[in-house]
């Protein structure tokens, strides 16, 4: 079941995006919308198999597709040529398999986690837009 609505509302100028240590984006984001879209993720999660998974689809005006539309927008911003963001960016659908993770839980200067364990209920791996407007997690 997701959060009640109490979570505030993420927009583009929220979102930092940083650099891991291996120059991949990382989109992070105020702690209270990272554990939000986390809890998120694992609703309803169909195991594909080798690794892959996706969550339960979220309508086009819930909380976290425009959570993920915000993050995207600032991934356009900063990474335009990312595959999936470019994507996102000409077509309004897209991918981006990078993480999402609460300012608590990463460390912009060695783009490193702080502490995984704890940044576990704050991150998320893998957000989609599909063609109908409707947003999930997963890879």
């Amino acid at each position: 079941m997701t959060t009640a609505i109490t979570t505030p509302v993420l927009t583009a100028e929220q979102v930092t995006v940083a650099l891991d240590c291996w120059d991949r984006p990382v989109a992070v984001v105020p702690d209270a919308v990272a554990a939000r879209l986390a809890a998120a993720s694992c609703e309803e999660v169909r195991d594909y198999g080798y690794g892959h998974h996706e969550s339960r689809r979220f309508a086009a005006d819930s909380y976290e597709t425009r959570a993920v539309r915000a993050i995207f927008k600032a991934l356009v911003d900063s990474h335009p040529d990312e595959p999936g963001v470019r994507q996102f960016d000409r077509y309004g659908v897209g991918y981006f398999y990078g993480f999402v993770v609460g300012i608590s839980g990463w460390d912009c200067s060695t783009g490193f986690w702080k502490d995984r364990e704890v940044a576990r209920s704050l991150s998320v791996a893998g957000i989609h837009v599909n063609r109908d407007g409707r947003s999930h997690f997963g890879s």
